[in-house]
């Protein structure tokens, strides 16, 4: 292994986050002075500025919006707020293991929202007061409504063959996309497996582990994929991390995910490929301070070996901390362009050459010096996506979007709402001996 591994474009060029920071000040500040409606608004605001005026009324007391595999309903009504969101139909055959998933959902991954059943239906549920509907709560149930049924729909529809109440409005890639992610997907595996086989040789477990480690994120970052391969990608890279057995071990693990995505069908891998509507990002939006803090590790080991002619060490670290940037945030665009253009020079370049240069783009970051031309911020060589016009897909979505709402039958939500908040009353009455607490433990 002589070489850097190669850089592909992203199939989305900017990932930089759309919230507005300003109006959830603005959010957190009129929830301080009572003006609890006007909070919610700005709430929503923050998370979307076109969100109100996309999937909402015009009373603005109900809103429907997408995300991912799953829609969630706002109500507001009278001086209460209910969110649903229907999840999954359970299946005629596999019932039991399936219930015992989501109870086990509710009991550790859900702290606020919980799912509940309603004729052979499972929804996520929440209800409160506009008066308790801090922003910051209120933020976190959705987070963790998006979060969760996003994430586990695939899953259960995979394992336990349930299916869906609502099917999401997708935008699937189209066939040269396709072609191109395909043959980056190849490419990427092999110098993967071809890098760990030389490490391994070597009895360099350590380098090996930062290969496949920055091919899994590599992978995510320029597939964006969706559905079973995201959530199987997530697995991959969280039990890669794990320090509880030994790094021979790890390596092995990996290497064996690595080979089953090389091993894909092209049709295989196009089920998983598509644009899709989100409410809630799974990622936090970059602050320069935070992802300086968390390069500082990587950023004195990486110079410490760049002066003693480490070079393999100092790429390994620059590039998987840089891939992994990318894995957890919405990267902003000043950084993102920094970044991009030190992938794209360096892409399988040798260890000598590359080193100094992925060196200087993580010291500009350290540094906060930003500044690179605007034809450096991602995408091809033409500045756009991999084969894809991200203005037609917004334009299809927000058509398709406008037509599931001439569809919503927002009489048989409130119904389904109103069961909801029956059923866990008397969940919560059966739970705490019938006592007169129910109202209070309901409503959080």
């Amino acid at each position: 292994m002589k070489q850097t591994l190669s850089f592909h474009s992203p199939i989305i060029a900017s990932t930089q986050s759309k919230v507005d920071v300003e109006a959830f000040e603005k959010s957190t500040d009129a929830f301080e002075k009572g003006e609890h409606l006007q909070s919610f608004y700005l709430l929503l605001d923050y998370i979307d500025p076109e969100l109100r005026s996309k999937f909402g009324n015009a009373e603005g007391t109900e809103f429907a919006v997408p995300h991912g595999s799953i829609m969630v309903y706002l109500r507001l009504e009278g001086d209460q707020l209910n969110i649903t969101a229907p999840f999954l139909l359970l299946p005629e055959k596999g019932r039991i293991p399936l219930l015992r998933q989501v109870a086990a959902l509710n009991l550790t991954e859900l702290t606020l929202a919980c799912i509940s059943l309603q004729n052979d239906k499972l929804f996520f549920d929440f209800h409160c007061p506009v008066a308790l509907c801090n922003p910051y709560k209120i933020y976190y149930v959705l987070e963790e409504i998006c979060r969760i049924g996003d994430k586990y729909d695939d899953e259960f529809v995979t394992k336990f063959k349930a299916e869906r109440i609502y099917e999401p409005k997708i935008t699937p890639y189209d066939n040269e996309t396709v072609d191109k992610v395909y043959e980056a997907l190849q490419q990427s595996c092999k110098e993967c497996m071809d890098a760990v086989k030389y490490f391994e040789t070597e009895r360099k477990y350590g380098y090996a582990w930062n290969i496949l480690s920055s091919t899994l994120l590599k992978i995510c970052y320029f597939v964006c994929p969706q559905g079973q391969l995201l959530n199987d990608l997530d697995k991959a890279i969280t039990d890669h991390g794990r320090e509880d057995m030994p790094l021979p071990e790890i390596v092995s693990r990996t290497k064996s995910v690595v080979t089953r995505l090389q091993e894909m069908t092209k049709e295989q891998l196009a089920a998983d490929l598509y644009f899709v509507e989100t409410f809630i990002s799974d990622r936090r939006r970059s602050v320069l301070k935070n992802i300086q803090d968390n390069f500082e590790d990587a950023y004195e080991k990486a110079g410490s070996a760049l002066e003693s002619g480490d070079f393999i060490v100092c790429c390994l670290l620059i590039i998987n901390k840089f891939y992994e940037l990318y894995y957890y945030n919405n990267v902003q665009n000043d950084v993102n362009a920094v970044v991009v253009k030190a992938m794209k020079a360096t892409s399988a370049m040798s260890w000598e050459e590359a080193a100094p240069i992925l060196y200087e783009a993580m010291d500009n970051i350290m540094e906060g010096e930003l500044d690179v031309d605007d034809d450096e911020e991602g995408g091809d060589e033409d500045g756009e996506t991999m084969g894809f016009d991200m203005s037609q897909l917004q334009q299809m979505q927000q058509e398709m979007m406008q037509q599931a709402m001439q569809n919503i039958d927002m009489e048989q939500i409130q119904k389904m709402q109103q069961l909801a908040m029956e059923n866990m009353q008397k969940m919560m009455a059966g739970m705490y001996g019938n006592n007169n607490n129910t109202e209070e433990d309901t409503n959080k």
